[in-house]
């Protein structure tokens, strides 16, 4: 996708300076020096967002915690929050939602789970709402309860 987007912006570039050029020299010089200072803060920019890198933090960094889970058509809803207990902003983090069944006395079977990703930005101390979409399993369930586990976390490293 990223690739189309920059044929199409180098396309109409391309038609831009062309007619410019028939339009006369000094049209073309202005949208060749319009194209070069953009080219040019594109590239600073760039560069300067590298210096934000994002690694791998902690999973034990970030808490979930699930509040209520709603059944909808497609799926379920469990709706909590998320907080950050590192020392870095958290970019993302990958989770691995599971719908369990706890019979008295004895372990707790897992009967789905799915790995969700989540695009959130915390900052360090922040907590936030999050409602995750668990897609409906081929075979119906009806859980007990829902546990929530943190896989892997994003964070920005600077």
């Amino acid at each position: 996708m990223r690739f189309l987007l920059i044929a199409i912006v180098i396309l109409a570039v391309a038609v831009l300076l062309r007619g410019s050029w028939q339009a006369g020299r000094r049209p073309f010089y202005l949208t060749l020096g319009a194209v070069v200072v953009a080219a040019l803060v594109f590239i600073a920019a760039w560069l300067f967002t590298e210096r934000e890198r994002q690694v791998a933090a902690d999973p034990s960094t970030v808490q979930v915690s699930i509040e209520r889970v709603r059944t909808t058509e497609t799926g379920f809803r469990l709706v909590g929050d998320v907080a950050n207990l590192g020392e870095h902003a958290v970019s993302g983090l990958r989770v691995r939602a599971q719908a369990l069944r706890c019979p008295p006395a004895s372990a707790c079977e897992v009967l789905y789970q799915q790995e969700v990703p989540v695009l959130m930005h915390i900052p360090p101390g922040g907590r936030y709402p999050l409602s995750l979409l668990v897609d409906r399993p081929a075979q119906p369930i009806s859980p007990d309860r829902w546990r929530v586990s943190v896989l892997s976390v994003n964070a920005y490293q600077g």
